[in-house]
């Protein structure tokens, strides 16, 4: 049982979902995790604990975590960046995460789950985070063009938020009809139907491409097509992780005045992405289409794995009767 430091709460998980960095980290650790560790990083539950000194939060408090714990002396913090730490503690990285049934965080790094969303809707939060910081990123223009590639949750829940917003034509271009289907009001691109897939962006949007590209799957090929497809003065942010070195057309970068940039983690988006959760008609729990309890751990993560026609994000429920 971990215990509460200065500082910190210890929580009672309820509800832990697998992200697919989860899975990557099992199968390629590529950020060289000591193990043994706790792994997972998308959790929510109910504080059992507080630690000395916590102000504002009680045991029995409904809670969602996030992950990234800054440290607030290096010098991407004292520069305003924390969500860049260079010294981050992170849940299942190098601090246990939640695929356990207590797990400790500071305190600062937790918000109070809003009454009307289930703990397991509450674990996105830090997933609908880092999709509003990418948002924020891209440039989106008012009745302006946005592109989005890759149908994973990143894709979805960006493409969810920004059917929301005052973006122009939102377009999705995907691999699964199952996942896309899942967004209302984008313009739908099967990248494996299409022969073009640039033809086909330029006709959707009149010949003139669009303003704003999110990056959210990691290959060559999307580079490739959102450079290509980005009016002048466009923007193109890198959301996915892309492994290898990539060659990009920096000519047109060039001659487009094109601007690239990344996008990672969030600049304390926690209450953003708590109220888009709870608000009507963003239906980020739709998302969520498989809850298994923690003893079926294996089903969960195979199908977070490998059933992309069936399953978008799997939670892992705690105790009984989880809501």
């Amino acid at each position: 049982m971990p215990r509460a430091k200065e500082g910190e709460v210890l929580v009672r998980t309820k509800a832990a979902t697998i992200c697919m960095s989860d899975i990557n980290d099992i199968n390629y650790n590529p950020f060289d995790i000591k193990l043994p560790m706790i792994m997972g990083h998308e959790g929510a539950g109910v504080i059992e604990a507080v630690g000395p000194g916590v102000g504002g939060f009680s045991a029995g408090d409904e809670i969602a975590a996030h992950p990234v714990i800054p440290c607030g002396n290096c010098d991407s913090c004292k520069q305003g960046y924390a969500h860049l730490c260079d010294d981050m503690g992170h849940l299942g990285i190098n601090i246990g995460g939640v695929f356990a049934e207590y797990f400790t965080l500071r305190a600062d790094r937790v918000r109070k789950k809003p009454a009307g969303i289930s703990f397991a809707a509450a674990s996105l939060m830090e997933p609908v985070s880092v999709c509003i910081h990418a948002i924020n990123r891209a440039g989106i223009k008012s009745g302006g063009n946005t592109l989005v590639i890759g149908d994973g949750p990143f894709g979805l829940i960006t493409c969810k938020l920004l059917s929301k917003s005052d973006c122009g034509k939102l377009l999705l271009v995907g691999r699964h009809p199952f996942r896309m289907n899942c967004v209302d009001g984008a313009v739908t691109i099967n990248e494996k139907e299409t022969k073009d897939i640039v033809a086909e962006i330029l006709a959707h949007t009149d010949g003139k491409g669009v303003d704003s590209a999110i990056l959210c799957a990691g290959t060559a090929q999307a580079v490739d097509t959102a450079i290509a497809v980005l009016r002048a003065r466009g923007t193109f942010c890198v959301f996915s992780a892309i492994k290898k070195a990539t060659a990009v057309d920096l000519f047109r970068v060039h001659v487009k005045e094109l601007n690239l940039c990344g996008s990672c983690n969030d600049s304390d988006c926690m209450d953003e992405a708590l109220r888009l959760i709870s608000a009507p008609g963003v239906d980020i729990e739709r998302l969520i289409t498989h809850k298994l309890p923690f003893d079926n751990w294996r089903e969960a993560f195979r199908l977070a794995e490998f059933a992309k026609d069936e399953a978008i994000k799997v939670s892992m429920l705690f105790g009984e009767g989880t809501p």
